[in-house]
C-alpha cells in the first residue's frame, strides 16, 4: 500500500482543476437561487398563516447543549502530518463535533489556536492497522507495492491501541493510546461526531438548508443522477467540497495515474463511488 509516490501537479493541471471547480460552482448557482426563492416564499407563507408545528409529540429529543460544551478532553498521542512525527497533544471535542488538538492543556486553557482541527464528516473510524490497510488497499490499489505480509507499516505506532480516522479526499487522522478503554472511549466519541456531522444538517428545518439540499438534488438530476447520494454529509461547504473532489478524482484517474496503476484499476475495479 502506498508504494509509489505521487508527483506534483504542474501548472496546466492546476489551472484545469481551478477551472472545473469555478465552472461547477457557477453552474450550481442558478439552481440554488431558484430553490432559495421557493423556500423563502414557503417560509413567509408559513409565518403568515402561523402553521402549527406538526412534529410528532411521541418522539422526544434532548434539548440542545449550550454552545461550547466540552464532550471530551484528554492528552493522547497524535501523528503530526506537518513534521511526520508522533506528538503528545491535548485533544478537545466540543458539541460542534470538531476534533481539536493543542500543544498541551495550558495552551487550550489560555485560548491558543489549535494545532489541528478536524471535522470528520463522512469519515470512518478504524481501530487496527489491518483494518486500515485493507481499506486503503481497497480504495487505492498499488500494483508496485510489496504483497508481503511483513511490509513496512504506513505509520509506525508508538503505543498498542491505535485509532485511525479515514476521511475521503482529506488527510487521515492517527491517534494512539496506552489502554484499550481509552481507545474505545475515543473511537466511540468520534463515531458519534461523524453521525451528527453526516445527518444533522439534512435534518435542519431552516429554509436556507432546505433550499440548498433541494438545489443539490435538482443539480444532480439534471446530470442524470437520481436517488440518494452518500456524499451529502456535513454542511454546505463540505457537501460542495465532496462533490467537486469526487468529480476531480474521476478525472484524475485518467490523467494523473501511472500506466501500471491504470492496469490495476481495470483489474481490481475502481473505488466504489456513487453514480
Amino acid at each position: 500500500m502506498g508504494g509509489s509516490a505521487s508527483s506534483q501537479l504542474d501548472e496546466s493541471k492546476c489551472a484545469y482543476i481551478r477551472g472545473k471547480t469555478e465552472a461547477s460552482i457557477k453552474n450550481f448557482s442558478p439552481y440554488y437561487s431558484r430553490q432559495y426563492s421557493v423556500a423563502f416564499c414557503n417560509h413567509v407563507r408559513s409565518e403568515v398563516e402561523q402553521q402549527r408545528d406538526l412534529t410528532s409529540q411521541f418522539l422526544k429529543t434532548k434539548p440542545p447543549l449550550e454552545p461550547g460544551t466540552v464532550l471530551y478532553e484528554a492528552e493522547l498521542s497524535q501523528f503530526a502530518e506537518d513534521i511526520r512525527k508522533w506528538k503528545d497533544r491535548y485533544v478537545v471535542v466540543k458539541n460542534d463535533f470538531a476534533v481539536e488538538s493543542y500543544e498541551n492543556k495550558e495552551a487550550y486553557q489560555r485560548g491558543a489556536v489549535p494545532k489541528s482541527r478536524i471535522l470528520p464528516a463522512g469519515g470512518k473510524v478504524l481501530t487496527s492497522e489491518e483494518e486500515y490497510n485493507l481499506l486503503s488497499d481497497k480504495h487505492f490499489p498499488d500494483p508496485i507495492a510489496s504483497s508481503e505480509k511483513n511490509s513496512q507499516p504506513f505509520v509506525v505506532l508508538p503505543k498498542a491501541f491505535p485509532v485511525y480516522l479515514w476521511q475521503p479526499y482529506l488527510r487521515h487522522g492517527y491517534f494512539c493510546f496506552h489502554e484499550a478503554a481509552e481507545q474505545q472511549k475515543f473511537s466511540t466519541l468520534v463515531n458519534d461526531c461523524i453521525r451528527h456531522l453526516n445527518h444533522d444538517y439534512t435534518k435542519q428545518t431552516t429554509f436556507e438548508a432546505q433550499a440548498f439540499l433541494q438545489a443539490v438534488q435538482f443539480f444532480r438530476q439534471e446530470k442524470g443522477h437520481y436517488g440518494s447520494w452518500e456524499m451529502i454529509t456535513g454542511d454546505e461547504v463540505q457537501v460542495m467540497w465532496g462533490s467537486e473532489l469526487w468529480i476531480l478524482h474521476r478525472w484524475s484517474r485518467g490523467h494523473l495515474t501511472s500506466e501500471p496503476q491504470k492496469a490495476a484499476i481495470e483489474i481490481v475495479g475502481p473505488r466504489p463511488f456513487p453514480p
